[in-house]
């Protein structure tokens, strides 16, 4: 197996582990509550938010989860945004989140940050915010997340959707997830492509571009080797990450356990969240990586655009997202590829 001889071989933050700690629902004073992004629930999924895995451009800010790799958030947050699953949030308001320990690994404490714009950060740039922790009860542990008194959120397509992230510091994964909120007081950003926050460093899209040719042979090696396409982000973080990278979880986070058993909750398993698994279930992110090839190529054009820090930004994400019906044809797996890193590397307008 091919993969970059980077620093994740050895490195014990992505030790395989049969470990989570999965969110189910992030509840804000008004309309209904917010799913994790991508996360299935009812089935053993994951999400892992590994830092090191962001700074090398591996994975977006939101991380990846066992069953579709990497996360795309904009994709998913838009999804959520048409079925009516986000939650509403208003400046210095709580946020309400519910997190499955399902293993001993899952357990707290666990620390939240702000994505203003959504999806334009990257390893850095978050928001910190405050987060009481309650102890665990039948297995699920309470967050109560309070949003900045000066809250502006200005992301998606609607222009006010923010993205909350929350992690423990389990050397295994970190695990935790993230959820999008919409801003229900405040005027919503209208975003074009020229106010984009997009700024990248000449040295960061040259450093992207070495890294992007070092992990070439083992992303087509991914996509090639994928039985299907939604099966493509998986295979993608196996080929390129190794085998000493997390890819199991404990069991499903649809009915908690209290992290000592993991078979306990065989019958209720993902009943109360079935409906928020299934829709999530179509808008995996680098599992549908072939829908934004024709972005690829223009990130491609343009030098390769990254910051090598994991960001995937807003414009490549709200555009992809009135493109992605007309560009579902069989591609070559190069053209794939390129999307991959597209997503997450846009170059600025001059």
């Amino acid at each position: 197996m091919s993969f970059p001889l980077r620093a994740l071989v050895a490195s014990a933050m992505l030790a395989v582990a049969h470990a989570q700690g999965v969110i189910l629902s992030a509840q804000g004073p008004k309309g209904p509550a917010s799913p994790g992004l991508s996360v299935n629930p009812a089935k053993a999924d994951a999400n892992i938010i590994n830092q090191q895995e962001i700074v090398q451009n591996v994975v977006n800010e939101c991380g990846r989860t066992i069953l579709s790799g990497n996360i795309d958030i904009g994709e998913t947050t838009e999804g959520q945004l048409s079925s009516n699953t986000v939650t509403k949030v208003t400046k210095g308001s709580n946020v309400d989140i519910t997190i499955a320990q399902v293993s001993a690994d899952g357990v707290g404490p666990y620390s939240c940050d702000l994505d203003l714009t959504s999806n334009a950060n990257g390893a850095t740039g978050q928001t910190k915010l405050q987060v009481q922790e309650a102890r665990p009860q039948n297995g699920n542990i309470k967050l109560k997340v309070k949003m900045p008194d000066d809250l502006a959120c200005v992301g998606a397509s609607t222009g006010d959707v923010c993205t909350i992230r929350c992690f423990n510091d389990n050397a295994k994964g970190p695990f935790g997830g993230c959820v999008a909120v919409q801003q229900t007081d405040t005027t919503p950003k209208q975003n074009t492509p020229d106010n984009i926050p997009t700024a990248q460093t000449l040295e960061g899209v040259l450093t992207q571009v070495q890294q992007n040719i070092v992990d070439l042979p083992a992303a087509v090696k991914s996509i090639q080797d994928a039985p299907t396409q939604d099966d493509q982000g998986v295979t993608a973080i196996k080929e390129i990450l190794g085998n000493n990278a997390t890819l199991e979880a404990a069991g499903p986070a649809g009915s908690a356990n209290n992290g000592k058993k993991n078979n306990g909750n065989g019958q209720n398993r993902g009943k109360g969240n079935g409906a928020a698994g299934g829709g999530n279930g179509k808008n995996r992110g680098t599992g549908r990586t072939g829908n934004n090839a024709q972005t690829g190529g223009g990130a491609a054009a343009g030098g390769g655009g990254g910051n090598g820090r994991g960001r995937q930004n807003q414009q490549n994400n709200n555009d992809n997202n009135n493109s992605n019906n007309n560009n579902n044809g069989k591609r070559d797996p190069k053209d794939l590829l390129r999307s991959r890193w597209a997503r997450r590397n846009f170059v600025p307008r001059g």
